[in-house]
């Protein structure tokens, strides 16, 4: 009785600090699809620097479905439809790439760094890629 006991007390200890551990920041991006024409829909901001331990969550602002899939797999939303969301926790430090794989023009990128290690966050809106082309 006294070993069950104390494997209760190890479990409760251990999903204590899980949960935890799991407790974090919270950022959000926007999902725009306006205005148009579609070269200028993106993800705003297009690039986001957070502290490990952060949730980051997409919203889908926009009027048409979106995806935000990880370009390594390591997260997918699937489908989102407007006003739908998908959230993921970002606890190792790194640099993740994603896509709309219905839109491969919508690109981003989540910096996950130490504060003093980051990079600012691009809040500009995303860039028309044939603007580029004119200069």
């Amino acid at each position: 009785m006294r070993s069950l006991a104390a494997v209760l007390v190890l479990l409760l200890a251990t999903s204590a600090s899980a949960g935890a551990a799991a407790v974090g920041d919270s950022v959000s991006i926007a999902i725009v699809d306006a205005p148009r024409p579609q070269p200028k829909w993106g993800y705003a901001p297009g690039t986001r620097a957070v502290a490990p331990g952060t949730w980051v969550t997409w919203s889908n602002d926009g009027l048409d479905a979106h995806t935000v899939t990880a370009l390594d797999g390591a997260f997918d939303s699937g489908d989102l439809d407007p006003s739908e969301g998908f959230s993921w926790y970002f606890d190792q430090p790194g640099t993740f790439a994603y896509v709309c794989t219905q839109h491969p023009w919508m690109t981003g990128t989540i910096v996950v760094a130490d504060s003093a290690d980051q990079p600012s966050s691009s809040d500009a809106p995303p860039e028309d890629p044939s603007a580029q082309a004119a200069d």
